[in-house]
């Protein structure tokens, strides 16, 4: 394997994962705040389908330190439920591989909607009951995004971009 490559792809997840920190830190409120997608989820659970090597459950655990650093959350809340999000992927790695955007997007709905049960359960526990079902809209948002990342990232480099270094 060429360094260069292994280090253009480094960079590249690296630069996604911190597009994805800076794009939760932009001043969201109102309906966006309550719509927003959790880019860093979606980061975190991309390439750890797409590199499982480089991207997986410690990678996950600091960045939903800093999630829950971002959101004034109790801290921890997130680091769980993204480790569930990576484990559920990386048990349905091969079968989620297999799908296009659209169903592979319609795959992981039920693992982003289990990571925000477990951010809700956790703050539950910690602080205070959830009120109202608007917690549950980053869920729809993120599958979205989902798909749009997906198709893209299909469009652009073809159906083969698994595994790649």
């Amino acid at each position: 394997m060429n360094v260069a490559t292994e280090t253009g792809s480094w960079r590249r997840i690296l630069g996604t994962l911190i597009l994805a920190v800076l794009l939760e830190q932009l001043p969201w409120s109102g309906w966006a705040l309550a719509l927003r997608p959790d880019f860093v989820l979606v980061g975190v659970l991309f390439w750890t389908l797409h590199q499982p090597a480089r991207i997986s459950f410690g990678a996950a655990f600091v960045l939903g330190l800093l999630a829950d650093f971002q959101d004034g959350t109790v801290f921890g809340q997130h680091a769980i439920a993204y480790v569930i999000g990576v484990y559920l992927v990386l048990f349905l790695r091969l079968r989620l591989l297999q799908f296009d955007p659209l169903r592979q997007a319609a795959q992981l709905f039920p693992i982003f909607l289990a990571v925000q049960l477990a951010v809700l359960l956790v703050g539950w526990l910690a602080v205070n009951p959830p009120t109202g079902l608007a917690m549950l809209l980053p869920v729809l948002s993120s599958t979205v995004l989902w798909y749009l990342v997906a198709l893209l990232m299909r469009l652009w480099h073809g159906k083969g971009m698994q595994d790649r270094a």
